[in-house]
């Protein structure tokens, strides 16, 4: 019985020994990264099975290191917003209201009847092989030849015509949103079929879900997932958490002309007053790990067929390599696997321009949550990509999920 116990004790401690190595490793890798300015602060989740392993937030806000990252504060998820809300929402419709995924999407908005995006479909929007362009900048449009803004579109103070907050000293005109849309339907098709990243299909989203929910986006989205999974993301942050909580995203020296503390960071998102499809949530890793419940087999959200239908190659057989809202992995040639060559093929997941990331890898039981603000002070900055920080990340978390 002793001997038993000795065998034990060693067992467990070369299993904590082993754990413990991998997370130094992680800490390593995100703090030397942090030293060389890819970002200023970071937070990373990762839960392996039913387990927790690793829920740690390192570095500061900002580089003048005087807010320090905790695990309850917020980024600015950017591109997540297309799945962890817009895609998730889609799901519930499509279980709850019987959404016919491949009906065009001029059936639900008939002024499409009359443009080139008439026969496009919900999975082709959502797959990312409709044709669309990537994206419209729709604040080139808002400034006159002298640099300054439209009166008609964009004013300094808030009133009943200008009530669209933009930032804490912008705001734009209500009904400027109908020309995002006209511009969108407009806009030119490219050839259908083929894969090519868009966010204007999830500018529909939010009316979609009105008009078979009755229910506005963010209502629909806290009642339907939020709410079941006691997950707490924010459109609009401000109006609920302290700003303290709130990481800033970038200084804005184009546009705004000013710190992107609490806004949302996309441009066009923040002409939708900060809750749009393609963009505008805000959250922690760990708070993002909660609502991912909703994804895990015989939970009590979604059908296992539905995660199934969405999460799986939206064309099997093809070099597409998008689900339904959702990334997968895929070769690119020279370039080696994107997001890394040991994910399995199940896995699936999405990245976002702030400098976020979530994967998820059904077959190794793996969750992977990774928030940075890698665009402060600026856009421009390319140390995320020429580190390959987030490649590396998983590389380092493979090595505790694969058995020597």
């Amino acid at each position: 019985m002793k001997y038993k116990l000795i065998v034990l004790f060693i067992l467990i401690s070369f299993f904590n020994y082993g754990q413990n190595n991998i997370i130094q490793k992680i800490d390593s890798l995100i703090n030397l990264s942090i030293k060389q300015k890819a970002f200023p602060g970071a937070q990373v989740y990762i839960k392996i099975k039913d387990s927790i392993v690793v829920n740690k937030s390192y570095g500061y806000q900002t580089y003048d290191s005087i807010n320090r990252i905790n695990n309850d504060h917020i980024y600015d998820l950017a591109s997540l917003t297309k799945v962890l809300a817009s895609t998730l929402s889609i799901m519930k419709l499509y279980e709850d209201f019987g959404l016919n995924l491949n009906s065009p999407l001029s059936f639900y908005f008939k002024d499409l009847k009359k443009s080139n995006k008439k026969t496009t479909t919900i999975i082709e929007g959502l797959s990312h092989t409709s044709g669309w362009i990537p994206y419209i900048s729709h604040q080139n449009y808002v400034k006159r030849k002298n640099g300054e803004f439209k009166k008609s579109v964009i004013r300094e103070s808030k009133n009943q015509r200008f009530s669209a907050a933009i930032n804490e000293r912008l705001y734009l005109n209500k009904n400027y949103f109908k020309k995002l849309f006209k511009r969108i339907k407009k806009s030119k098709i490219n050839k259908k079929g083929e894969y090519v990243y868009s966010g204007l299909f999830f500018f529909y989203i939010p009316n979609l879900i009105k008009k078979l929910s009755g229910k506005t986006f963010e209502q629909y989205f806290n009642t339907s997932l939020l709410d079941k999974t006691n997950a707490k993301l924010y459109f609009n942050p401000k109006e609920k958490v302290k700003k303290e909580l709130i990481v800033p995203t970038e200084y804005d020296s184009i546009f705004r002309k000013t710190l992107i503390h609490g806004n949302v960071h996309d441009e066009a998102a923040s002409f939708m007053g900060g809750i749009s499809g393609n963009a505008g949530l805000f959250g922690s890793a760990q708070e993002i790990g909660k609502l991912l419940q909703a994804l895990e087999p015989n939970n009590f959200i979604f059908q296992d067929s539905t995660i199934k239908k969405f999460t799986s190659y939206a064309y099997k057989d093809s070099p597409i390599r998008r689900g339904l809202g959702f990334d997968k992995p895929y070769s690119k040639n020279e370039f080696g696997e994107y997001p890394n060559k040991n994910l399995s093929k199940q896995s699936f997941g999405h990245t976002g321009f702030t400098g976020t990331m979530f994967w998820v890898d059904p077959e190794k039981k793996l969750t992977i949550i990774f928030l940075t603000n890698r665009v402060y002070p600026t856009r421009n900055n390319d140390e995320f990509y020429q580190n390959n920080v987030r490649s590396k990340l998983i590389d380092l978390i493979i090595q505790k999920t694969t058995p020597n």
